[in-house]
């Protein structure tokens, strides 16, 4: 926060010198700008307590993610295990899912992937970003720091309780089976031992992940489901979809979701794919 605290007080030009020195590129935008192409209807799915500038905001209503009604105003109850997308067909113009269908069983996100297509315009967007499951196991097979930014939080975090090694395997399991992570308080009967992943098959892992898994209403934000690439082309293909591409951070081929409040949760383990209905 002081780095940043200090590069505001800077001249633009000198800002834009030290953020060029480090690589980065410095844009401003106005509210205005950052919106201008979200015009139509927009959907946010599990949003969250975040808005979205020209986004309506749909979430399954919990003391988990809102805490009281005040956080409540302005988000249109949906639960994406049960209920249709409350839109007529071809009216919308982009459904946005950010880290949604890691906490439910896959046939609730075919079934959602049905209903994005309905009310979907020709030419609509479905952009979904979830854990990248292939990378973070690729990445979690040999001893590296990837994972140094999730080990703070389970030294300091109360839903853990470290007792030994952190392993590679345990931060693999954290992500895509949350309640199957031995250091994690709230964790089941079927708690994952650590383990070399290198040695695991990864479609065998996965579905031992996957197995006996389902919501709970009391941890909505526990991940149960495990998804990659192959997985959503498959599923994205069977709800009629024309294009199901893989996409990048801020990098969608619409332009209402390519502003800098997008992508937001975690980028760095992030899978992105985009279903464009033809």
């Amino acid at each position: 926060m002081g780095i940043i605290t200090a590069l505001l007080s800077l001249p633009y030009r000198a800002t834009q010198r030290v953020l060029g020195a480090m690589g980065y590129d410095l844009v401003v935008r106005s509210r205005t700008s950052q919106t201008r192409f979200r015009e139509g209807l927009n959907l946010n799915i599990g949003a969250g307590h975040y808005h979205i500038p020209g986004f309506v905001s749909l979430d399954y209503i919990s003391d988990y993610y809102h805490g009281g009604a005040a956080s409540t105003a302005g988000i249109v109850h949906y639960d994406i295990r049960s209920d249709a997308l409350p839109y007529d067909d071809e009216t919308v113009s982009n459904v946005y899912a950010s880290h949604v269908i890691e906490h439910v069983e896959s046939e609730h996100v075919e079934r959602f992937l049905v209903e994005a297509h309905r009310v979907l315009k020709p030419g609509g967007v479905l952009r979904i970003a979830c854990p990248d499951a292939r990378f973070l196991y690729e990445v979690s097979s040999f001893e590296n720091d990837y994972w140094k930014w999730r080990r703070d939080q389970f030294e300091h975090d109360e839903r853990y309780e470290v007792q030994g090694d952190i392993t590679q395997s345990d931060f693999l399991t954290r992500e895509l089976a949350s309640v199957k992570m031995r250091h994690y308080r709230h964790a089941g009967d079927a708690v994952m031992p650590a383990f070399d992943v290198k040695e695991e098959d990864y479609a065998s892992l996965l579905e031992a992940y996957r197995s006996g898994q389902s919501f709970n209403p009391e941890q909505p934000g526990e991940h149960i489901n495990a998804w990659d690439m192959k997985r959503l082309h498959a599923i994205g293909v069977a709800a009629g979809f024309d294009h199901v591409i893989e996409s990048k951070h801020r990098g969608s081929v619409s332009a209402a979701m390519q502003g800098p409040d997008m992508d937001q949760t975690q980028p760095q383990m992030s899978l992105y794919v985009e279903m464009i209905k033809g």
